[in-house]
């Protein structure tokens, strides 16, 4: 199970859930360190690349990577992912961390057998960007997803939202 970091302290942790950070949520690099610092969980790093819905996030790509070098972060996402060359160009700066490409377009989901091909053993599937990125077509979107989820991979999706 991946949870939201917003819901630490707010509700019992399991000590095998990972704690998702979503870097658009942080507002300085400072606050990154001390949020994963203070997680006692393995941390799944998400970084919202391309993202121009609020909020916009104000860490670059670059210090999110610099971020992955702390232990406890034992998965790091990007999204926005379509191509093998998007994912070499940060996979290899990540060392021993799994990279987790967040899929959220057509075209990334028509991509998959490349991507798997490099690689990757897990997506993060986020159904409501698809379903923009495809203009509402509910035929459409529901065909992309269960392209998804038809191949030999891992597809986090979402399962649900805890309102606080």
């Amino acid at each position: 199970m991946i949870i939201s970091n917003n819901m630490v302290g707010k509700m019992p942790i399991e000590k095998d859930t990972i704690i998702r950070i979503n870097l658009a949520w942080i507002k300085s690099y400072e606050e990154a360190v001390e949020v994963i610092t203070n997680c006692k969980n393995e941390i799944y790093l998400d970084y919202p690349q391309g993202r121009t819905k609020p909020p916009v996030p104000v860490i670059t790509l670059d210090e999110a990577i610099e971020l992955s070098k702390f232990d406890n972060i034992k998965y790091f996402a990007v999204s926005n992912i379509e191509t093998v060359e998007q994912i070499d160009a940060i996979r290899n700066r990540l060392g021993d961390i799994e990279f987790v490409p967040k899929i959220e377009t057509k075209k990334g989901v028509l991509n998959l057998d490349e991507i798997i091909d490099a690689g990757i053993k897990t997506i993060m599937l986020d159904k409501e960007d698809l379903y923009t990125d495809v203009n509402a077509n509910q035929d459409e979107f529901n065909e992309l997803v269960e392209i998804a989820r038809s191949k030999d991979i891992k597809v986090l999706e979402l399962k649900g939202v805890i309102f606080d």
